[in-house]
């Protein structure tokens, strides 16, 4: 029996969230399949990334233009129609924004149980999840003949790359349910790395203001990272919630994690808590996110920041 994955994309390239989603679904067994739902134009070329990364044993196919806009009830009801072929014990992807939409709408389809956010798999059945921020941890069984999970990618190192042949197939596509395009994407450009996929984030709190933005960005430039804030910067309308990182936000894992001005309240703490060093930058000597953290500056970020910036 098999496991099946469902890729995660934007614009041609594979989002890291499936390499990481690969490496828990190879925890299950050693048959690991992923789905591609692509349009024509980058369907072949998902696919051949997806042959690519280590432990898959197949890719599925399904070009259809009504994927440009990877609306939840097409990818659902696609993955449906594969599972009901039968041969799959699990199915998976990430608890991204994309994954936390996708799942519940297949579970809902298949009227079964469903694992989200799982951190550990401690055995066929049997899977492990926090909860409260993080500050307790779930262990839940599964019954059902197909099992339904998605996994916090920061738990989970991304699969490397193989030189294997790996068989691609196409299927054909279900009618779409909505007559859905995109017509465009706004966004401000950066040449930043994204959240997701930085190994440096810089992370700013109450303790930064509006007109502290271009200092905390040049030190970002200086260090190849990304932005990431708490909601109160959002509240406050500093930057917009695509930079949110939290319990309702983005979950990180970075090589590096810079705190500035952030205390440190429990819902951010479960976002950025395993990142693999965390610096802290706060004026109160009290706040809590000097608790997690591996190295602390207490003293004002105005001050340090252009300091920092000095000597990159």
């Amino acid at each position: 029996m098999a496991i099946l994955v469902l890729a995660e994309h934007m614009d041609g390239r594979l989002d890291e969230v499936t390499h990481r989603a690969i490496t828990a679904a190879h925890l299950l067994g050693s048959d690991v399949h992923v789905l591609v739902m692509a349009c024509e134009t980058h369907a072949d070329a998902l696919s051949q990334q997806a042959g690519s990364i280590d432990g898959v044993t197949r890719v599925w196919c399904i070009a259809a233009p009504h994927f440009e806009a990877q609306l939840t009830e097409d990818i659902a009801a696609q993955a449906q129609a594969l599972l009901e072929r039968g041969g799959y014990r699990y199915a998976l992807m990430s608890s991204s924004y994309k994954g936390k939409r996708v799942m519940p709408y297949l579970a809902g389809l298949r009227n079964t149980d469903l694992v989200t956010d799982l951190t550990k798999i401690e055995g066929e059945d049997t899977f492990v999840r926090p909860i409260y921020a993080g500050g307790l941890l779930v262990v839940e069984r599964l019954k059902s003949a197909v099992k339904l999970l998605s996994i916090r990618a920061s738990a989970f190192p991304p699969a490397g790359a193989q030189t294997q042949a790996v068989s691609i197939e196409t299927l054909p596509p279900l009618s779409p349910s909505l007559t859905a395009r995109r017509l465009e994407r706004r966004g401000k450009s950066t040449s930043r790395p994204k959240l997701s996929r930085a190994r440096i984030v810089i992370g700013c709190g109450l303790g930064i203001e509006k007109n502290d933005m271009p200092d905390i960005e040049k030190l970002a430039d200086k260090l190849n990272a990304a932005i990431g804030v708490t909601r109160a910067v959002v509240e406050e309308g500093i930057v917009s919630g695509d930079y949110l990182l939290g319990q309702t936000g983005k979950i990180i894992a970075p090589e590096l994690y810079i705190a500035i001005g952030i205390s440190g309240a429990v819902q951010h703490l479960a976002g950025v808590k395993d990142s693999k060093i965390i610096v802290a930058i706060n004026k109160d000597p009290q706040a809590p996110i000097f608790q997690i953290a591996d190295y602390g500056i207490v003293g004002d970020a105005h001050e340090i920041v252009p300091a920092l910036i000095a000597l990159l």
